[in-house]
């Protein structure tokens, strides 16, 4: 009966461990996805989510690191294009991370209220997404910086643990 019970507190141990490595908590800075998501509100995120759907929120890297002066090419083109870090490496946590809703997938035409950089009906290529804050007008999101390379996003957003103890 004692090797039972040792047996099963291991692999409740092992399954927490492998959790922790699957799961992030972030934190929403700014007011983007107002009013699903608040200022300051915890989120616990899903590293190794499902296959993503229209309407998931997501945890992602920014499409540029703080503070980088962003212009246009004559042709309209940014300068410097968005994602130019290689891909997250695995365990790093020290990129700037942003919180949006995915609202078309690889092979979906652009819905018009996601347009901006990218056409209405345009098609999503493959291994992208289109990602748009709820909060429009305070949201910096593929309307401006376009398609989302999916290697980007670094989970799904599976619970809402509450507002950050430093918010109100």
């Amino acid at each position: 009966m004692l090797k039972v019970g040792v047996v099963a507190a291991g692999v409740v141990a092992l399954g927490l461990v492998a959790a922790s490595r699957r799961l992030t908590a972030v934190t929403v800075t700014g007011k983007s996805m107002e009013p699903a998501l608040a200022d300051g509100d915890r989120l616990l995120a899903w590293r190794q989510p499902r296959p993503l759907r229209a309407g998931d929120i997501v945890v992602l890297e920014a499409p540029y690191p703080a503070g980088l002066v962003v212009g246009e090419t004559a042709d309209g083109a940014l300068e410097p294009p968005p994602w130019q870090t290689p891909p997250l490496a695995r365990g790093e946590m020290s990129r700037r991370w942003i919180v949006k809703r995915v609202t078309a997938l690889p092979g979906d035409a652009v819905p018009p209220d996601s347009a901006g950089r990218v056409p209405a009906g345009a098609v999503v290529p493959p291994g992208h997404l289109l990602v748009v804050g709820d909060n429009r007008p305070h949201s910096y999101d593929s309307r401006q910086v376009g398609f989302v390379p999916a290697e980007r996003v670094l989970g799904l957003v599976v619970r809402r643990l509450g507002p950050s103890a430093g918010s109100a």
